[in-house]
């Protein structure tokens, strides 16, 4: 990006003080200033780097203007808590530690905020006291919620890291201001790894069993009155006749099996889906993790942390995202538009589906997927996202997520990840894979720039609202997942709660049946007669509007256009012969795949900027790398043969017909008749490129040489690199140096 946005970030962070939760379901800071959080990952060994590199990565993410760093994984194997081989896991490493204070400091420094989440990899150890340590996953998902000596180790963890004090910043986290969030699991509970309760190893598996069962008493007092609730499934007795729970011998449901079969067809087996049991399972389950949210938030609190802490669970499961927003001060998930699966028929080759996100308007696209997350009024935070590569179409997952988080009004967003040493597939740093952004020109190139909309506003929040309630008869159903209510995101704002009249205006109760998608027909005809720009007819068509009417999307053309005052973007499939209008704005191009990005950075609106950003992206590969159409049978559409290497190739050369954008505006005095004012004019196919208007100097910057163009009305040819307005250099463009950008408004 060519602005500088570092001069955006107030030095050093925390000067507005502590990170607080409002009662309008925002974050502020505790002088009241709103505060919202455009940020980015980096992950457990990807911060082990020495001084010098921090202190250049960081500078880098200030030139971004990002202004949030989640420290992630950090508890992952040869990081914090010591090597691999180690003893135990109840040590800081020091060499570890050291590194985690210098990124810290040079944070805070720059005017960024940082984020940690304890919870994460961490193997449980022999050496650590922890009984059967090595058959618990990383994590030891799910016995960390339930295990009294886990949680202990848990809260031991927590005061060492929190409690520490940075030599450099002379500041313990805890007191430190610029730490603004704490995650006190990543991706945990019962309910994202259900497989996992049917497996439980000992004694943990006898403890679930006994806390289950007791709760059967608690609630049901006596094996008769628990058998008469649950009933019958089919011909058999929901309860086996040898299951009591004053004997410890009932089994917890199957939260697997998720198909129900015929009556005539189930068999004694069947009785662990029944729904009674199923029901009280997952309300069991529930409040137990409710429990450890609770203890965790609250000892959090007793060692002095001030600031929002959360806990990410699985936010379209019901019952999951409902006992973290009960008990949290914000809500965090992640979203992937697609990533890379592998097959055990063919080790090492990875599969893909290429799709192009923006053809999804299902209850799993970006908007109603991260809208699931909004609960009781509680902030929200999509701390990982991304379309990963290889997917070719990743040039509009930015202009799609910049569209609704500003639409639903989320408090942070946070790309994954940026990676600081050598990439996984042994391709080098400058290679592209599933999570190396820094070097992918399609997302990393709009990055900066769409943090800069998101931050000022560019793009206008929801209007209307409707809010899905949850009784409890609702909410411990099973399954229990988000469904086509949640498609409204496209359009509105999208919140759930446990609590609420379900018959005021904009409430609904979902009913997990086709009769959603009538309540949400019903909904935008409602809103549609009250004068919002809703589209009942979005289900059917795939077109969705926003109700501030400054986002379209075209499902069907895969294809998304926002006009904004002080913003125009086009992203998705784009068709050569066509110019597409966005407000006064028209833009054509051969390139059949990318994003327009233009901007306005002085607040003024795009026609009167006097500093202008214009901005094209459209697709990225490794050089050398091979994938092919998958055959039948396989996971995914695509296989990905070999990964090739750096350096990345944009595919940008020249071509016949030219990308153009430019005004149209009205001629003074002349009915019917208009003006048009040229931005640019580019003879290129593909490749990325970005032009900066500022009071009349123009600095242009393109990553393909030998192109030909005009920029505010001057020819050029690129040799690859920028020209600035003032002069040609060996790594410019050829352009007159006294370019200046003509009035776009008579």
């Amino acid at each position: 990006c060519l602005p500088d946005f570092s001069r955006t970030l107030e030095k050093p962070a925390g000067k507005h003080g502590f990170l607080t939760r409002g009662d309008d379901g925002h974050f502020y800071w505790s002088d009241g200033t709103r505060a919202r959080f455009w940020g980015i990952n980096v992950s457990s060994t990807r911060l082990n780097i020495p001084p010098e590199q921090i202190e250049q990565v960081v500078e880098t993410f200030a030139r971004a203007g990002l202004n949030l760093v989640r420290l992630e994984a950090i508890d992952n194997r040869n990081c914090i808590l010591g090597k691999v081989d180690s003893r135990d896991s109840r040590h800081l490493d020091p060499v570890y530690l050291d590194r985690l204070d210098h990124w810290t400091d040079s944070l805070r420094r720059h005017g960024i905020y940082y984020y940690v989440d304890l919870l994460d990899f961490r193997t449980f150890k022999a050496g650590d006291g922890v009984l059967n340590a090595d058959k618990l996953d990383r994590g030891a998902r799910p016995y960390a919620l339930y295990d009294r000596y886990l949680i202990e180790l848990q809260k031991e963890y927590a005061m060492q890291l929190l409690k520490h004090k940075n030599p450099y910043s002379g500041l313990k986290m805890i007191d430190d201001p610029a730490l603004a969030m704490v995650e006190m699991c990543n991706e945990h509970g019962f309910f994202l790894y259900p497989e996992k309760l049917e497996a439980l190893v000992e004694p943990y598996r006898t403890d679930l069993r006994l806390r289950w069962n007791q709760w059967l008493r608690d609630h049901y007092g006596s094996r008769d009155k628990l058998a008469s609730a649950w009933g019958m499934i089919g011909t058999f007795p929901a309860l086996r006749p040898n299951e009591d729970p004053t004997q410890q011998s009932v089994d917890l449901p199957d939260l697997i099996r998720l198909s129900s079969l015929p009556a005539n067809d189930q068999t004694e087996a069947d009785v662990r889906r029944a729904s009674g049991r199923l029901r009280d399972g997952v309300q069991f389950l529930s409040e137990l993790q409710h429990a450890y949210f609770g203890e965790m938030r609250e000892y959090l609190h007793e060692l002095g942390l001030r600031i929002p802490i959360t806990a990410v669970v699985s936010n379209d499961i019901i019952p999951d995202v409902a006992s973290a927003a009960q008990e949290c001060d914000f809500t965090a998930e992640n979203w992937y538009g697609e990533g890379i699966d592998g097959d055990a028929r063919t080790p090492g080759a990875s599969y893909f589906g290429n799709r192009n996100s923006l053809r999804d308007d299902t209850a799993g696209g970006f908007a109603p997927y991260t809208a699931a997350l909004r609960w009781n009024n509680k902030p929200v935070v999509i701390r990982e996202w991304d379309t990963t590569w290889p997917n070719r179409n990743r040039a509009s997952s930015v202009p799609e997520a910049l569209a609704y988080a500003a639409l639903q009004d989320y408090d942070a967003i946070l790309l994954f990840g940026y990676q600081t040493n050598r990439a996984p597939n042994g391709a080098g740093s400058d290679a592209l894979n599933a999570f190396a952004v820094q070097s992918d020109p399609t997302v990393w190139g709009l990055y900066a720039l769409a943090g800069r909309a998101f931050m000022t506003g560019a793009i206008k929040p929801a209007i209307h609202a409707i809010t899905l309630v949850y009784p409890q008869d609702r909410l411990y159903n099973w399954p229990s997942t988000t469904g086509d209510l949640n498609r409204a995101a496209w359009s509105v704002r999208v919140s759930s709660t446990t609590a609420g009249a379900a018959n005021d205006p904009g409430s609904i109760v979902p009913t997990r049946t086709s009769s959603d998608l009538k309540a949400l027909r019903a909904e935008f005809t409602r809103l549609a007669q009250r004068g919002a720009p809703i589209l009942p007819s979005s289900i059917s068509t795939g077109k969705w509007v926003s109700d501030t009417g400054e986002i379209t999307r075209l499902t069907k053309e895969g294809r998304l256009e926002v006009v904004t005052p002080t913003l125009r973007m086009v992203a998705g499939e784009l068709v050569p012969s066509q110019t597409y209008v966005l407000g006064s704005l028209r833009f054509n191009t051969p390139t059949r795949m990318g994003a327009l990005f233009v901007f306005s950075l002085d607040g003024l609106p795009v026609e009167r900027s006097n500093h202008l950003i214009v901005k094209m992206v459209s697709r990225a590969e490794n050089t050398g790398q091979v994938y092919e159409a998958a055959p039948p049978g396989f996971i995914q559409p695509w296989v990905l043969r070999s990964p090739g290497g750096g350096p990345v190739l944009t595919f940008g050369r020249p071509a016949a017909q030219t990308t153009r954008v430019w005004f149209v505006t009205p001629a003074k005095g002349k009915k019917h008749v208009v003006m048009e004012h040229t931005l640019i004019k580019l003879n290129m196919v593909d490749g990325s490129w970005e032009l900066e208007v500022k009071n009349g100097h123009a600095t242009f910057a393109c990553d393909t040489a030998g192109i030909s163009g005009v920029a505010v009305g001057q020819s050029f040819t690129t040799t690859g690199g920028i020209y600035d307005g003032n002069h040609t250099s060996a790594s410019g463009a050829n352009a007159n140096p006294e370019a200046r950008r003509p009035a776009l408004l008579p």
